[in-house]
């Protein structure tokens, strides 16, 4: 097991396309860490130039206390889960877990008695004479990770792995993925375009924008406290809502309101335009007025299953509150909202960046 470091580390395509821009990361030995962004961000290429299969234009990987940044691939000990499995379709279950373990020069008695163990422990003892394609997807995914499992690396590399799977398998893919982690203990780095995969799975979240990092945290953190509007538009099953704002009268006028003091602390600029932020989840809904709520009209509702995403549009703006199944409003009817104390975010417009 081993730690991961990156050193300004920076990839450039020719064309002067930078996929990755300088960037510094540190993953803790023995910690689930996720990458996440949006299709291009370069959470890919980070990847495989922390496996080695793509070099950097500049900067440093480390792996414990190695610098591998000019290694080959199979001198850094890390094992690398593809997206599409990457299995040899004319071997056997077996052969497939035990392949890098004869390119490891194992003897055959040695390298088969560790695949047929691995593969026991991940449900695969009675599917190791079959061949890839009498496999379904789950099962041709369990053995791409009894083949990374059986090499003991340092430091495992996943590639979207569940992104083949249809939704209740990736579910269940899901619990048994950090499962095995956990018990494994082995640094794990984890590339993802699905946020609530990354909320489920990772110790700590990394969220990228082309090419850099925008936001480092645990779950919780990146979820309840975005650093900046990309990674608050980005992050949560329903999106947080994000409403222009000026700061006025020591508190902030937003949707034909003001939210005040008792629950938001507006930065000191009076006349500062800015953008209020607060998620669906953090904004209760009642059908009588209350004093200091914003009030509007329901516009829409979505059926979630256990709650309902009512839309209100509230002088122009749309806000989100989620709401139980058997009490959604009435569409067209008005409605006041009051965002939960402690719970509404601000950001600078000039930047996007977090204020309070």
């Amino acid at each position: 097991m081993a730690d991961v470091e990156l050193r300004a580390l920076t990839k450039e395509f020719p064309g002067g396309v930078r996929a990755l821009d300088t960037l510094d990361l540190t993953v803790a030995d023995g910690e689930f860490f996720a990458l996440l962004g949006p299709s291009g961000c370069g959470k890919t290429t980070l990847l495989r130039t922390i496996a080695g299969l793509e070099a950097p234009t500049s900067g440093q990987v480390r792996i414990g206390d190695r610098d591998v940044t000019g290694l080959v691939p199979g001198a850094r000990d890390v094992a690398m889960v593809f997206q599409d499995y990457a299995l040899f379709p004319h071997m056997t279950v077996l052969d497939n877990i035990a392949y890098p373990l004869k390119i490891k020069r194992q003897s055959r008695p040695e390298r088969s008695g560790r695949a047929r163990g691995v593969g026991a422990n991940l449900g695969l003892a009675a599917l190791m004479d079959r061949r890839p394609a009498a496999l379904s997807g789950g099962q041709q995914q369990r053995v791409a990770l009894a083949r990374a499992v059986a090499c003991h690396p340092s430091v495992f590399l996943f590639d979207e792995p569940l992104s083949n799977l249809d939704a209740r398998l990736r579910l269940e893919a899901r619990t048994f993925l950090k499962r095995l982690q956990r018990e494994l203990a082995v640094t794990t780095i984890f590339v993802t375009h699905d946020q609530a995969e990354a909320l489920a799975l990772a110790d700590r979240i990394a969220v990228m924008e082309a090419g850099r990092i925008r936001q480092v945290g645990t779950p919780r953190e990146v979820f309840g406290r975005p650093a900046n509007t990309f990674v608050a538009n980005f992050i949560g099953s329903t999106p947080m809502n994000l409403l222009p704002g000026v700061v006025s009268g020591g508190g902030v006028a937003v949707a034909g309101g003001t939210l005040t003091p008792s629950t938001i602390t507006p930065p000191t600029a009076p006349g500062e335009r800015v953008i209020v932020g607060v998620r669906p989840e953090y904004v209760s809904l009642s059908t009588t007025p209350v004093d200091g709520a914003l009030t509007g009209e329901v516009s829409i509702i979505e059926h979630l299953g256990a709650v309902s995403l009512v839309t209100v549009e509230a002088d122009g703006a749309l806000i989100g509150a989620t709401v139980p199944e058997d009490r959604e409003p009435v569409p067209g009817s008005r409605v006041w909202l009051s965002p939960a104390p402690g719970r509404v975010l601000i950001y600078r417009e000039s930047d996007g960046e977090l204020v309070t």
